[in-house]
């Protein structure tokens, strides 16, 4: 979807220290083969900060960047692709309620890793179509897995799980980019592949049921009526997809492929990064983040932003550069957005956490 008149006015982050996976790998939680073929240095691990807290950090960050005053604000969106706390809570109404105070609408959106990139979509609409003298939109995410309930050293092959928070202030008045477009596409025939055998009665909820995404992709694969070509088929399929929606999205922007200065992306581990996305886009790893996320991990719904945030804080993009966010949920489903820098920060890790 092409978009107008749509700004980045703040962007905030929230990361833990990092957990060096050498570590991991002494304490036995990580396995020494899976952790060199991971390429990741360390992974960001946070014992004691909630996700909505982790969330709030962020956001107050990002607000005080877009000098906004709290009644500009329309709405906000709050993303977790884990449990954010107890069960019939609201971790969005919590987010607002820290962050701006204002009796708006909170809600979020159950789009797993695209969380965020979905937001922006929303935030285009809600803006456009909205109450006079609302010029702002709060986006929010965070996830925390420090939990026995879940392995996040070991529970997906494509990925080691992090903990962090992010922020973006969506606005009409300007900012420091320019949302030019964002989309999506799916391939729902494939959204067996994070089913499983798992039954969809009685729904699993935690704390009784961890993920094992790595178990029920196996199961997918072993199916009775599986090809043994179906998990290579499935790759194929979605680096397809995230190839078409890249070339529908630029196209949309009306920016050209090699005006792309950077790429921020899924925080998958290296192997999976250039299977599932930088092959299929055609793109090298010096364009990515990888050298960012490598020290932190997958961080969910958080992985675009903190690659955004590291590229502009430490000058590696600036004024007139376009910035390619792109990333991956279960469905299967990719999503993109293109963005142009409008300013230069201000500093070198400008506000960083």
């Amino acid at each position: 979807m092409k978009v107008d008149g749509i700004h980045l006015a703040g962007i905030g982050t929230y990361t833990p220290r990092p957990t060096p996976v050498e570590e991991a790998v002494r304490q036995g939680m990580f396995d020494p083969a899976a952790a060199k073929e991971s390429g990741l240095l360390s992974v960001a691990v946070e014992p004691a900060v909630s996700a909505p807290d982790m969330a709030v950090h962020a956001a107050r960050q990002a607000l005080a960047q877009a000098c906004h005053d709290p009644d500009d604000f329309a709405a906000v969106i709050h993303n977790g692709a884990y449990y954010q706390g107890p069960g019939h809570w609201s971790a969005p109404h919590y987010v607002l309620h820290r962050a701006l105070g204002q009796p708006i609408p909170a809600f979020g959106i159950s789009h797993g890793c695209l969380a965020v990139l979905t937001s922006l979509h929303l935030a285009a609409g809600l803006l456009e179509h909205g109450r006079p003298g609302r010029q702002a939109l709060l986006i929010t995410g965070a996830d925390n897995f420090s939990t026995p309930m879940f392995d996040r050293w070991n529970d997906s092959e494509l990925a080691v799980f992090a903990d962090s928070g992010v922020a973006l202030v969506a606005s009409t008045r300007g900012g420091f980019a320019r949302l030019k477009a964002v989309g999506s596409r799916s391939a729902p025939e494939l959204e067996g592949i994070h089913r499983g055998n798992d039954s969809l009665l009685p729904p699993a909820r935690y704390p009784d049921h961890p993920w094992q995404v790595a178990t029920r992709r196996q199961e997918w694969a072993e199916r009775p009526d599986a090809d043994p070509r179906d998990l290579i088929a499935s790759v194929n399929r979605f680096g397809e997809l995230v190839a078409g929606l890249a070339e529908r999205t630029l196209a949309e922007a009306g920016v050209g492929r090699d005006a792309i200065v950077r790429v921020a992306h899924t925080g998958f581990s290296e192997n999976s990064l250039h299977t599932l996305l930088l092959d299929p886009l055609g793109l090298p790893v010096e364009l990515s983040t990888w050298d960012h996320l490598r020290t932190l991990g997958h961080a969910t719904v958080g992985d675009q932003v903190l690659g955004l945030a590291h590229l502009w804080r430490t000058g590696q993009v600036g004024r007139g550069d376009h910035v390619l966010l792109v990333g991956a949920t279960e469905g299967l489903e990719a999503g993109c957005a293109v963005i142009e820098i409008s300013r230069d920060a201000r500093g070198p890790e400008a506000g960083i956490r």
